[in-house]
């Protein structure tokens, strides 16, 4: 237990150790290049649709024109101001020109362009024609809110009288030009720009003369304003002062009169009085002045620029809309290849095997395509002994071609090129050079080392998940084995699963089941392939549940292989994928090596991993990692430059 436990620790440190190296791994400008051209086909669809969705934009999208006038605030300085402009020349306060933007931002400004134009009366101005996109938006927030029920409840309406309906709605359309009218400054001289952008040429240069001329008309008004107030005070004041220098006069002629040696008092009433008199004059002469200058009011600004009835068209622009619309479509596309990239959790290239699992990489296996059969070249025939006397060389010449005839595997290949027979199981003896058996001959060469000479080897073909081609890897195996003159048997171990006998098209008889249980002998239920002449021991003509805990299966299991071993150079087993049962680890001290097949693209990382480091028994027997249905035309996109998946051929 305490060895167990040690080799447990030591292999979980070592796939904490691997995965931490993998996380550690920085990311290159070349792992960037190598996920675009991973997730090209997001990112061309998502801008495609960004240029699809700007055109349909740009064609629904009713045009609209823009038009400006330009105002000059012409300031009016105190006699204060003009004495500190006169000291520094370039002195001017911003606060006037502030005030002056408050002025033409106002909604008392706004009613007024509104009254004169009679806005309200107008359709264009009130409903502006909208686009698809915000009618289509407005519609979907339209039906969420009356899906929700916000707004639901109407209020009764209240019953108002024509002239303040009117009044309102000449507030609410004054309100909408207020939103929609610009002001702004034009850098930093006291000229400002009045602009707006609307669907109707000649009412939207309507709007900005007016507003530019409503504003002069308001500085008038409001000047001509504060000089009535100005007078109406002066004149109340003058006539204070009148009845006061007269009540001053009236108090020293009486006190004259009644007590005329008061001189001190009848001195400072006559002080008094000349001072009222002096004040009165000098209020008299600026009540006067303010008169005349109410008579001919002057204007704080002046318009400089008026706008013309636009013939063009400022919006929709074509060339910002698509550009808007394709960034948008590549950053949507950005995201879905960052969703399709954090997905990928499978095996791709040779490095997830090593820095994942720590286990040997098998090879490439790639999608079996019946194209490259038809056109690939026969195979060579079966190689003979070396042959040192030349009149026995000249014999075998001629009647080579007659061999070549009569070769099974030369049989096989042309009844799969006119269809009588399927390749996929005999791709390793159809197609030798092929990857697909390059991958093979690199699994035998490995199982191959460090084996024992004399006694059969037990190589188990597994995979972690269903349907991961295991069958398929294993019955080409054998089927290469067998091909190059080495005796093979091959076993289906997978009880639950007779998929074998259906591919091989074999006879319905007993199985392995069948002669662990001692309800058959084993030469009733071999079958031997008429090509290759490769041995195989079925499963059993039905599913049969495991009996991994029955010791009389067990005991006749290991009696079983202990002959088989004798017999033939290679046993191998297509055993039930990890993931379904217990059998692999049953039967581990019977297995010489372990092939373990995942489905490129397809099989979790982090799965395969963590299974390994939890049975340690079954990681020390797997030869490796065999990666199966490999894409070829897309395995260099998940490689770096350097790596040996850059340099595989695309075809076959």
């Amino acid at each position: 237990m305490k060895d167990i436990g040690l080799r447990i620790r030591d292999a979980e440190l070592q796939a904490d150790r691997l995965q931490q190296s993998a996380a550690t791994d920085a990311t290159t400008l070349a792992d960037v290049i190598a996920a675009l051209r991973r997730q090209y086909v997001p990112l061309l669809l998502c801008a495609l649709l960004g240029v699809i969705a700007g055109a349909v934009h740009h064609v629904t999208t009713p045009e609209q024109y823009y038009t400006s006038a330009t105002v000059l605030v012409d300031e009016r300085p105190s006699a204060l101001d003009e004495e500190i402009t006169a000291s520094i020349p370039f002195a001017r306060n911003d606060t006037s020109l502030l005030n002056e933007l408050q002025v033409l931002k106002s909604l008392q400004l706004a009613t007024e362009v509104t009254r004169r134009l009679e806005l309200q009366d107008r359709d264009i101005f009130l409903n502006p024609p909208s686009s698809l996109a915000r009618d289509i938006v407005f519609g979907v927030k339209d039906s969420i809110t009356g899906l929700i029920g916000i707004g639901s409840a109407s209020e009764d309406p209240v019953e108002t009288d024509p002239e303040q309906q009117r009044a309102a709605q000449l507030v609410a359309t004054a309100s909408k030009l207020q939103r929609d009218i610009s002001v702004t400054r034009i850098g930093l001289s006291f000229s400002i720009e009045i602009s707006y952008i609307g669907h109707d040429p000649t009412l939207a240069a309507q709007i900005v003369n007016t507003y530019a001329d409503a504003y002069l008309e308001d500085g008038l008004n409001a000047n001509v304003e504060s000089t009535e107030r100005t007078a109406e005070w002066m004149r109340n004041r003058l006539e204070e002062l009148e009845q006061s220098s007269a009540d001053v006069l009236a108090q020293a002629a009486a006190l004259r009169q009644s007590q005329p040696g008061r001189v001190a008092e009848l001195r400072e009433l006559a002080q008094r009085a000349a001072t009222l008199d002096a004040l009165y004059q000098t209020i008299s002469a600026r009540y006067e002045q303010i008169s005349i200058q109410g008579s001919f009011p002057v204007s704080n600004g002046r318009i400089l620029s008026q706008s013309i009835v636009p013939k063009t068209a400022a919006l929709p622009k074509l060339w910002q809309t698509m550009a808007v619309t394709l960034l948008l479509g590549l950053m949507m596309g950005f995201c879905v290849a960052v969703l399709r990239e954090a997905r990928e959790m499978s095996f791709r290239v040779s490095t997830d095997v090593y820095e994942h699992t720590g286990q040997t990489f098998l090879g490439h296996l790639p999608r079996i395509d019946f194209k490259d059969l038809r056109n690939a070249q026969p195979p060579p025939p079966k190689t003979k002994e070396i042959m040192l006397d030349a009149q026995m060389a000249s014999a075998e010449n001629a009647t080579e071609a007659d061999a070549a005839k009569n070769d099974p595997v030369r049989i096989a290949w042309e009844r799969a090129i006119s269809g009588d027979l399927s390749p996929q199981l005999y791709w390793s003896v159809l197609m030798p050079q092929s990857m697909y058996s390059d991958t093979l001959r690199n699994i035998h060469t490995s199982v191959n080392l460090g084996a024992a000479d004399g006694m059969g080897k037990v190589v188990a073909v597994t995979s972690m998940l269903p349907d991961e081609g295991k069958t398929t890897l294993a019955v080409n195996y054998a089927n290469m084995l067998a091909a190059s003159g080495a005796q093979t048997l091959l076993i289906d171990m997978d009880l639950n699963d007779f998929s074998l006998s259906k591919a091989l098209n074999l006879p319905q008889g007993p199985g392995i089941f069948e002669v662990l249980r001692g309800l058959s002998p084993l030469s009733d239920a071999m079958h031997h392939l008429d090509y290759t002449g490769l041995g195989v021991l079925p499963s059993g003509p039905r599913q049969q549940q495991p009996v991994t805990a029955d010791v009389v299966y067990q005991r006749n299991l290991h009696a079983l292989m202990a002959e088989l071993r004798k017999h033939y150079d290679y046993v191998v087993l297509d055993m039930p994928a990890l993931g379904k049962g217990a059998e692999v680890k049953a039967m581990i001290d019977l297995l010489d090596k372990i092939v373990l097949v995942c489905a490129w693209g397809k099989t979790p990382r982090s799965l395969v991993a963590r299974y390994l480091t939890h049975e340690p028994e079954i990681a020390q027997k797997v030869l490796g990692i065999a990666l199966n249905k490999v894409n070829l035309r897309k395995l260099d996109r998940y490689a770096r430059p350097g790596w040996p998946e850059s340099y595989l051929e695309t075809e076959v």
